[in-house]
């Protein structure tokens, strides 16, 4: 008699093969001659870094993408960005419910993992307001962007330029085919291409549970904790960085302080150079980009609602009064968790950028360093020119903190835990601080 051992993994080691896997198929498919250019050639190291910021979100690039990728390379970006913008496991989901095959729980788990884990949601209607909204935005961006294309290119590569700028900023992904590393700069001026931009990034960034808790706004008459801390943190960070970045850079209009406020939370856009900007803009990127979006967004970064809990953590332990918000306390686990994904984040960034220094030399300055590995780990994708001057190891370490940063540290950290046995130990206290 055979017995059939069936390997079962953890949801989160799942997701990490699963994000691991799309990179090396989007690799190998960007490494084909059809996917480049006439006289365009893309190495191994640059094709998988492509594809590792385009699945991981970032828009951190080694090549000018919109002068070397083919009509099928763009589609290949594209479809990357939009795997890894709303979760390969998503997609899965949805398929399964279409075509009417019965949901099991290992692949709800993995759903519900690859949205960041939250109870009290119903994952399939969850997953349904992804799909669905991500459509209505993505079309919806697609329209408009055409209004403003149609005037400088002709009719199809103005539809299929609209169609991926749309995607790219509905995922906040920062991916652009406008060539000559230029970003969206050449149109920082034009209204419609900003506010329609920022709109569908800010969107993205929400998180999917906070856009099904306003749908079901009507039916429940109140919103989740979580979604007015996302709200109001979200609305504070737009705000403050605005006007930080309008009164610190000279020369910077409104509508740009605002745009790259906006970008700045992992969507990697600019309409302005990152290298002009002042020491203190400098340093508001950086803070702005390490905080992020929010918890089963398009975005990266530690999150707002970590940064939220941080920071009302702060206020309140040395008080000895209960940490919350909204006439709700914030749970002792959620406090851990937050401090654990920050501190993460910190020796991540700090790591890879120590191990760049070693690689590198002297060849860039520490802000220019630091600032790479923010927004790899960010997943912002926003430069201050080094990217495509890396030696091909450092952008493999920032390959692996790009992934880091997209999966989260904390499904790495506790996707290799086991079912231990736990022993109580005898409490002592420890001299901090």
């Amino acid at each position: 008699m055979k017995l059939k051992h069936k390997i079962k993994l953890m949801p989160g080691l799942r997701l990490i093969f699963g994000f691991a896997s799309i990179i090396i198929i989007g690799g190998i498919l960007l490494l084909l001659p059809i996917s480049h250019q006439s006289g365009k050639t893309i190495s191994v190291v640059n094709s998988f870094f492509i594809s590792a910021s385009a699945v991981c979100v970032t828009g951190l690039s080694t090549i000018d993408v919109g002068n070397t990728l083919s009509g099928f390379g763009s589609i290949v970006l594209a479809t990357l960005i939009q795997l890894g913008g709303l979760g390969f496991a998503s997609f899965a989901v949805f398929f399964l419910m279409i075509i009417g095959n019965n949901l099991s729980y290992s692949n709800l788990s993995l759903a519900r993992t690859s949205l960041n884990n939250i109870r009290g949601f119903d994952i399939r209607a969850l997953v349904k307001t992804v799909i669905i909204t991500s459509l209505i935005c993505e079309i919806s961006g697609s329209i408009i962007f055409y209004q403003v294309f149609k005037h400088d290119y002709y009719p199809l590569k103005a539809l299929g330029i609209s169609i991926f700028h749309s995607i790219s900023s509905f995922n906040n992904a920062g991916f652009d085919l406008l060539g000559n590393f230029t970003s969206i700069s050449n149109y920082s001026n034009n209204v419609i291409m900003n506010l329609t931009t920022a709109i569908l990034i800010i969107i993205g960034g929400l998180g999917f549970f906070v856009i099904y808790d306003i749908f079901s706004f009507k039916k429940n008459k109140r919103l989740r904790t979580h979604s007015k801390i996302v709200l109001t943190m979200s609305f504070s960070l737009l705000v403050f960085g605005t006007f930080y970045f309008y009164f610190s850079e000279y020369g910077i209009s409104l509508l740009q302080a605002f745009f790259q406020s906006v970008t700045a939370r992992t969507a990697g856009f600019n309409t302005i150079y990152i290298g002009n900007l002042s020491n203190a803009g400098v340093v508001l990127m950086m803070f702005l980009m390490f905080v992020g979006a929010s918890p089963g967004s398009t975005g990266g970064g530690i999150k707002t609602t970590t940064m939220f809990t941080i920071i009302l953590s702060i206020i309140r332990i040395p008080t000895h009064s209960n940490v919350k918000a909204f006439y709700r306390k914030i749970s002792d686990s959620s406090i851990i968790k937050a401090f654990l994904v920050a501190t993460l984040a910190m020796f991540a960034i700090l790591i890879t950028g120590g191990i760049i220094f070693s690689i590198e030399g002297n060849a860039f300055s520490f802000e220019e360093v630091i600032f790479e590995c923010v927004s790899a780990f960010a997943t912002v994708g926003l430069s201050m020119g080094i990217t495509t001057k890396l030696s091909a190891l450092s952008k493999i370490f920032l390959i692996f903190l790009m992934f880091i940063g997209r999966v989260g540290p904390l499904t790495i950290a506790f996707s290799w835990r086991g079912s231990a046995k736990r022993f109580h130990y005898i409490e002592e206290e420890i001299l901090i601080g």
